[in-house]
């Protein structure tokens, strides 16, 4: 026996598997050696399959894109919401339909839309990142399942149909009273405006009112709540990091709110209003006011049969924040800026209105007939859609089909010298609309939108019975002040809402009575 263990340790001393020859440090040296191994023949692994074995793998596109995510994420945060304009590129080089990552195609032809936007005898889910990205993770928009979206956009629908749009009328009518009134004292001094703002107030106001039963007052500010919105700006700024980095979003959700303020100063607007739209559903939910319960969207959610785990403050704060952040117009700038297109807005208004009636707001239902103004409402809305987000959506397991709206609208294909302002298009081609993507399509389509159009018809209407674009006549009058199309109109930034150059001050106007 002694002579079999002599012979056993001999063999171990010389043997290259004499194990206590290697030091801490090496057996260190080597496990990273492996791990780095492992790690490069797994990344050359996956590259290789993406590149060659993948089913989008003969999908035209960048290879640098179809082999990294971090192709999309050099546009979207190192370069600051400028991915829009690769899709852009990509598709004059590649054709209709490209690869822009790994999981995803992007489409650039109208021809597809039926088939990714299906009606209600489909399915169809949205990808996990598209809540992290928004932040607002537990809104309709963001809702991954199909089932979910329709139980959670069936509690709020009713709110937004054509009947219930017309009991509001009253307050868009009492609004825009208010507005013009403030345009008609600035104009008594010849101020200029920053008119985006005032839209936004606009709507904003409204849209609480309808939410909650009570408003911002952003209308009656000096300033038209100019720092809450560029508050949601600086909001809309994170987005991308958002989407890229989860955790980050994350961690930004779960800290409290003087954390958040103490980090993001300009954003403190955006969490006191969060408070304040949770302070509103706590009071709808323990109001004994039926008409507030009954006539606010907030109070249909939490009277609907919603499970009470969808009628939490973290879910509707998301709703909420969804909701007021929802819809701004640029129809103004293209009036003024083509005043032809003007005259014929307003020849056409002062034929369906009588003189008596000009100085009152008009209804909707004296304008919703005219074709022209609703032509100009469609192109404005081709032009500068109120979302830059890529309509994205799962058809398969594990891919991702996506159409930007901008891109499509400004397809030259579809539409001819599409970057001008031709609202007779919509007139003389009425097929012209299969292409439309001002509301998303399908099941997933904007629910507010007949809300929107009616808002901004109302806006419309009011605002050019008044004015006109100032030629050096007298008479109440607009006149574009400082403001370039390029820099302070069309889309320059991608957060999801387009933005305007950085440093733009928008939309501004001189007021003159």
């Amino acid at each position: 026996m002694s002579n079999l263990a002599s012979a056993v340790r001999n063999f171990l001393k010389d043997s290259q598997f004499n194990v206590p020859q290697y030091g801490v440090e090496d057996w260190g040296r080597k496990g990273f050696y492996l791990l780095a191994t492992v790690f490069l023949t797994y990344g050359i692994s996956l590259g290789l399959y993406r590149l060659t074995l993948s089913p989008l793998s003969k999908i035209p596109g960048p290879k640098l894109a179809a082999l990294t995510y971090w192709y999309e994420s050099y546009y979207e945060v190192w370069q600051g919401g400028q991915f829009f304009r690769a899709l852009d590129e990509m598709h004059k080089k590649y054709g209709p339909v490209v690869r822009i990552n790994p999981d995803e195609i992007h489409f650039n032809d109208p021809d597809f839309l039926d088939a990714l936007y299906p009606g209600p005898g489909r399915k169809t889910g949205k990808p996990k990142f598209v809540g992290v990205r928004s932040g607002t993770p537990h809104s309709i928009v963001a809702t991954v399942d199909h089932d979910m979206h329709r139980r959670r956009r069936n509690a709020i629908a009713p709110f937004f149909s054509g009947a219930s749009i017309r009991r509001l009328e009253p307050i868009m009518k009492e609004y825009m009273a208010k507005i013009l009134s403030r345009m008609e004292q600035s104009g008594k001094r010849s101020e200029v405006v920053e008119l985006h703002r005032v839209f936004k107030a606009c709507t904003s106001d409204l849209i609480t009112t309808y939410a909650f039963g009570d408003s911002f007052n952003f209308i009656d500010e000096k300033e038209y709540g100019k720092s809450y919105f560029d508050a949601v700006d600086g909001f809309f700024g994170l987005t991308h990091i958002f989407g890229n980095f989860p955790w980050f979003a994350t961690l930004v959700r779960s800290v409290p709110a003087w954390v958040f303020n103490a980090v993001f100063p300009s954003m403190r607007e955006v969490s006191e209003k969060q408070e304040w739209w949770i302070k509103k559903v706590h009071e709808i939910r323990s109001s004994h006011d039926p008409e507030r319960i009954k006539n606010t969207i907030f109070g249909g959610i939490l009277n609907s049969s919603l499970p009470e785990e969808e009628k939490t403050d973290e879910r509707l704060a998301s709703e909420a924040q969804l909701v007021i952040f929802a819809g701004e117009g640029t129809t103004v700038y293209q009036l003024l800026a083509n005043p032809g297109e003007l005259q014929k807005l307003k020849d056409e208004l002062h034929a369906a209105i009588p003189v008596g009636e000009r100085g009152e707001i008009p209804a909707f239902s004296q304008v919703d007939g005219l074709p022209y103004f609703n032509a100009v409402i469609q192109e404005v809305i081709r032009l500068h859609p109120g979302t830059m987000n890529r309509q994205e959506y799962v058809l398969h397991p594990g891919t991702v089909t996506s159409i930007s709206p901008l891109i499509t609208h400004m397809n030259p294909d579809v539409f001819e010298d599409p970057y001008e302002f031709r609202p007779q298009r919509w007139i003389d081609n009425p097929k012209l609309s299969r292409a439309f993507m001002g509301f998303s399509r399908g099941t997933r389509s904007c629910v507010g939108m007949t809300l929107a159009r009616r808002e901004m018809a109302i806006v419309l209407a009011s605002l050019f019975l008044k004015y006109d674009v100032y030629r050096g006549q007298k008479g109440p009058t607009l006149e574009l002040y400082d403001t370039i199309r390029a820099r302070d109109i069309d889309a320059n930034l991608d957060y999801i809402i387009p933005l305007p150059a950085k440093g733009s001050l928008g939309l501004r106007v001189r007021i003159r009575n």
